[in-house]
């Protein structure tokens, strides 16, 4: 094995994150960066990634997230929060989108190869079609809205 990707202990970094610290977290219960830092035996700015691993096995094993507290942690956040967080998630892939958008349609076309033209048609469709979702979301929206107002639904 590479010695760039080798573990650095007997388990990785973000198992031992999981296993003693999130394991039996419940919501409302906060990881302090003093926490990680001890565990670690590190500074913890210096490399969130197994943070992020671990959360993932979080979500997949237990059903629950971790939200950022600044100057803090992070807090396991209530089920009922989960949807405030995957809105705003969504909220920046609509911006990330949006800029993508931009960006393609800056691009100066007369100064690409064929190849290059090829991907750019290919990732100029797949950008277009995420913002069709978006606009489709938000017309739908305001469907039920109007519909609610009515008291159809």
């Amino acid at each position: 094995m590479n010695a760039r990707f080798a573990s650095k202990g007997e388990r990785p970094e973000w198992r031992m994150i999981y296993e003693d610290l999130l394991e039996d977290a419940e919501p409302g219960q906060v990881i302090t960066y003093a926490d990680l830092e001890g565990l670690l035996g590190r500074t913890f700015a210096t490399n969130r990634g197994p943070l992020y691993r671990a959360r993932k096995t979080l979500g997949e094993m237990r059903h629950r997230w971790l939200e950022a507290m600044p100057n803090v942690g992070y807090r396991v956040v209530e089920p009922l929060e989960h949807m405030r967080i995957s809105a705003g998630h969504r909220r920046k892939s609509r911006r990330q989108v949006g800029m993508a958008i931009r960006v393609l349609e800056s691009t100066d076309l007369t100064q690409l190869k064929e190849d290059a033209l090829a991907k750019f048609d290919e990732q100029s469709k797949m950008t277009f079609a995420l913002w069709a979702v978006f606009a489709h979301e938000t017309r739908l929206r305001l469907i039920e809205d109007v519909l609610r107002k009515q008291g159809l639904l």
